[in-house]
């Protein structure tokens, strides 16, 4: 039997924030998982289909940062860095001299966008 990735959880210091974002980036639907409203996004937004999640969890105190990697399709970086601003990422690291740009979503959690 094969396993089916279903679900990737995402710590972050604002959870509703961040999966605010990435429903908006993704262009995915955002709901709550009751009991407890924590807020999930998937391009179904149906809790019992097979598309994959995205989990948002509070970070505990003291925990490691998050890191993501994103490499979007069909738009330059320049143009993706700029709806991704619009949004609400900040740059992390906007002198650095590599192929990904280092961002901070609302929720706190850091990604690289790739070319």
């Amino acid at each position: 039997m094969v396993a089916v990735l279903a679900e990737i959880v995402i710590e972050s210091a604002d959870p509703t924030a961040a999966a605010a974002f990435w429903a908006a980036t993704l262009g995915w639907s955002q709901r709550r998982h009751e009991p407890g409203g924590v807020p999930w996004v998937s391009a179904s937004g149906d809790p019992a289909g097979d598309d994959l999640k995205l989990v948002f969890v509070a970070a505990g105190a003291g925990a490691p940062a998050t890191r993501l990697y994103l490499s979007p399709a069909g738009a330059s970086q320049e143009q993706e860095l700029a709806r991704l601003a619009a949004l609400g990422a900040t740059r992390a690291d906007p002198t650095a001299d590599r192929p990904w740009v280092r961002l901070v979503d609302p929720g706190g959690t850091s990604f690289s966008l790739l070319t």
